[in-house]
This record gives C-alpha cells, sequence and structure tokens, in this order.
C-alpha cells in the first residue's frame, strides 16, 4: 500500500504520491494507475497526478493527466507538491524539477480565512514556441484562428505547456468547451495540443480566467492558465508586468505578477495548496484497473482546511455572480 495525498488549487483537485514513473512495471501500468485513480466513477477522482521523489537536493516530480498523459507541470499541483515539499524539509523555499525546467515554491501569506498559500515562480514565458501549437503559423502575438472562432484573437504562449489564449468581453461557457473540443477534434491543425484560456477583464487588476485543458477539459481552474493569460494580459494590454493581478476561476483566485529578469517574464503565481485526505492505495490494484481492489476505505480528512477554504471559495463566488458569470464546477 502507498500513500497518497489529495489537495488542491483552487478546487483543481491533484493527487501527490510519493512514488517515481519507474515503479512501475509498465508504461502501460502506469497510465492505467493514472486514469483508475482520477476516474471520478471509482472510488477516488481528480483532475491528475503528481509523483515525486524528495531524495535529491532538488527534488524531480513527474505530473500525468486524468487520461494518464503527461505533462511538463500543472501549476495548481505544483503548489500543493510545493507545500509537501516544504513542510518535509521545514524549509520556506525550496526548487523543484518537473519535466525539463525547475519551479522555486515559498510559503505564502494566509488568507483571513486561514487558507494556507503557497507562492510558485515559473521559468520564463515563450511567445515564440519551438513547436508551434498551431500547425503552419507562429501566433507571436493576437492571430485569428478562424478553427476555433472567427470573432475572436487569440495569442500563443508556452509555460511551459502550449497555450492560447484569448481576451474575451463576455464569458458563455458553452463556448469555451464547443472551442476546447475543435483543438481536440483538430490535431492536424494543433499538432500539440493546446490549453485553450479565455480571459475576461473585470477591473485593471482583477480578471477572470477559465481554461480548457488537454488531457484533462473543462476542470475547476488550471494554474499554467492562469500565468499564461497573465502573461498574454499584458503582451495585449498597457497593465504593467510586475503588478499583481488577482486572477478569479471557477474554484477560487490566485494572484500573478511578471517577475522581469533581463527582458524576460517569469510568472510569480500565488494561490491556495488546500490538503483534502491520505488514504492508503495499492498500486498494482490500480494498474491493473481493479478499483475495488485499491484500498478505498479510511481517509484522514483535514477538515478544518475544508472550512477555511470553503469560506474563501463563497467570497469568490460572490464577486463572480454579482460580474455575471456563470461558471460550473465540473
Amino acid at each position: 500500500m502507498v500513500e497518497i495525498l489529495n489537495a488542491h488549487g483552487s478546487k483543481n483537485d491533484i493527487f501527490v504520491a510519493a512514488m517515481t514513473p519507474r515503479d512501475f512495471a509498465s508504461d502501460g501500468d502506469l497510465r492505467t494507475f493514472v486514469r483508475c485513480l482520477c476516474d471520478r466513477s471509482g472510488p477516488f477522482g481528480g483532475d491528475g497526478v503528481y509523483f515525486y521523489d524528495a531524495a535529491p537536493a532538488v527534488p524531480e516530480a513527474w505530473f500525468f493527466n486524468p487520461d494518464g498523459s503527461s505533462a511538463e507541470f500543472c501549476g495548481n499541483g505544483m503548489r500543493c507538491l510545493g507545500r509537501v515539499v516544504l513542510d518535509q524539509r521545514g524549509a520556506d523555499t525550496a526548487v523543484i524539477r518537473s519535466g525539463q525546467a525547475e519551479y522555486t515554491v515559498r510559503r505564502g501569506a494566509t488568507t483571513l480565512e486561514g487558507v494556507r498559500q503557497i507562492s510558485l515562480e515559473q521559468p520564463a514565458v515563450d511567445f515564440s514556441p519551438r513547436t508551434p501549437v498551431v500547425a503552419g503559423r507562429n501566433p507571436l502575438t493576437e492571430t485569428r484562428l478562424p478553427e476555433l472562432d472567427p470573432s475572436l484573437a487569440f495569442t500563443a504562449v508556452t509555460i511551459p505547456n502550449p497555450h492560447l489564449v484569448t481576451v474575451i468581453d463576455k464569458y458563455v461557457e458553452s463556448d469555451l468547451i464547443a472551442m476546447g473540443g475543435r483543438v481536440v477534434a483538430r490535431p492536424d491543425v494543433f499538432p500539440a495540443g493546446a490549453n485553450l484560456s479565455v480571459l475576461l477583464p473585470l477591473e485593471p487588476a482583477e480578471v477572470f480566467v477559465r481554461t480548457f485543458e488537454r488531457g484533462a477539459g473543462l476542470t475547476a481552474s488550471c494554474g499554467s492558465g492562469m500565468a499564461a493569460s497573465r502573461a498574454v494580459y499584458s503582451r495585449v494590454s498597457p497593465i504593467d508586468p510586475e503588478r499583481r493581478v488577482l486572477v478569479r476561476n471557477a474554484g477560487g483566485m490566485a494572484t500573478v505578477s511578471l517577475k522581469v529578469r533581463q527582458g524576460q517574464w517569469h510568472p510569480v503565481l500565488e494561490g491556495n495548496a488546500t490538503f483534502v485526505y491520505l488514504a492508503d492505495v495499492d498500486p498494482a490494484a490500480l494498474a491493473r484497473g481493479d478499483h475495488r481492489g485499491a484500498g478505498a476505505g479510511d481517509r484522514e480528512f483535514r477538515p478544518d482546511e475544508d472550512r477555511a477554504y470553503a469560506a474563501l471559495e463563497e467570497r469568490n463566488g460572490a464577486r463572480l455572480r454579482a460580474a455575471g458569470i456563470e461558471a460550473v464546477l465540473q
């Protein structure tokens, strides 16, 4: 049996497990484990899994989407993993490697509701992806993509996951879902796939962002989507990159600023890292697709953290309702 942690950043719920991909007999077993663990019709359910090895001086991490596909990293999940590593080391700052990049995590301020937060500094954003997100085109600035919506302009950014971001004047959830489905259905146009985000300005330093994630679909929030959208916001508007912008989403809120170094923008994302429960699972059973034998018994919940976040979530929901935004938690 292996202990797993269920945690969330803005209700984007991620499993954190002290395992590595090498612990599985095959790549197929690994992906079946991820799919079964994340399956919401099974005993658990979540938006992805972060495996990690804390033994090296710079811990290593591997993120997998709920469909079993891998990704460079997950912004919300990295904050949750970052809190785990900081707690284990009794430290205030740590560096974690995920994919080909390193991320700095720091303890953030605790909110008035008592919600624990983690600050995550990411590598520089890239507006000129080496592998174009859109086949045959390289939309460095706002570009029309009629394959998605001929009335909108999109900006491509790698962070390091591939993103397409568009600024809108009204949020319609069904429109985002439809566009996300078109990205999935057109691998000839979007060969690397893409996380598709819409950004709705509410105030100069307050925006609403929602993302249709490759490998996951519509989730409560997306950490890299918030960071990518914040970068695009300064790319296409006069907002100062280093200004902290409050980013609201369906599951909560975070602040994002862009630290400027040698002409490059490094997103700093600060938001909650809330622990939900600990549970013991049988990796071999899940790798066989055996939900019943996985060990879905006792779980150690964190009710204090749940109550604190519920208060913050209600405050965020009231603001979204006042702005006329209808966003359904998946």
